[in-house]
């Protein structure tokens, strides 16, 4: 027969190992939640939705550590900064475009062109836990939007067709910006 004291000290000891198991992975989000408010926060140009919807976009998200996090980011910014550019060679197709709209884009579709093989070194830079390196590449990238953005208010009248395009690249790579540092102040 199985003693009293025996059944009770397993229950315990189930009960504290499934506590735990759950506490792991019955609410992944945390730390998307708690990484977001970090970043919101500390990043003006970024909002908690923008980052929470972003990041629980990515199902890897759900079980991931903060580095991971900081490459999931990495590859929500590579899609962004890959289908703006789509976009924007969509948008020169059309030949009945104004010359100074024109221009704007192909200005653009250089600076999101650019960014490709930069995001490409940041994410190598990053994976090898380099930070410092990876933040500097990330910094660069921020400013393929906001160029291409400005360019087209150098003519009044003109709105940019790129709008959300930039704001959402720019969001996303301020988001690994932030996550780059919070890894970057955790290994310091």
């Amino acid at each position: 027969m199985i003693s009293t004291s025996f059944l009770f000290s397993f229950t315990i000891v189930f009960i504290l190992i499934f506590s735990s198991f759950s506490q792991t992975y019955s609410n992944p989000h945390n730390i998307i939640q708690e990484t977001c408010k970090k970043s919101a926060a500390s990043t003006p140009n970024l909002t908690y939705k923008f980052c929470v919807t972003s990041l629980e976009s990515d199902t890897r998200s759900r079980y991931a550590n903060l580095h991971k996090l900081g490459l999931i980011s990495m590859d929500l910014l590579r899609h962004n900064v890959t289908s703006t550019r789509r976009e924007i060679k969509k948008l020169l197709r059309n030949k009945k475009m104004e010359e100074f709209i024109k221009g704007c884009l192909k200005d653009c579709v250089e600076l999101y062109s650019d960014a490709v093989p930069t995001l490409k070194e940041a994410k190598r830079e990053y994976k090898n836990r380099n930070y410092k390196d990876a933040n500097i590449k990330v910094s660069s990238i921020m400013e393929a939007p906001t160029t291409c953005e400005n360019g087209f208010k150098e003519k009044e009248g003109i709105i940019s067709p790129l709008t959300k395009n930039n704001s959402d690249v720019f969001q996303l790579a301020a988001l690994t910006l932030s996550i780059i540092n919070m890894n970057l102040h955790d290994i310091q």
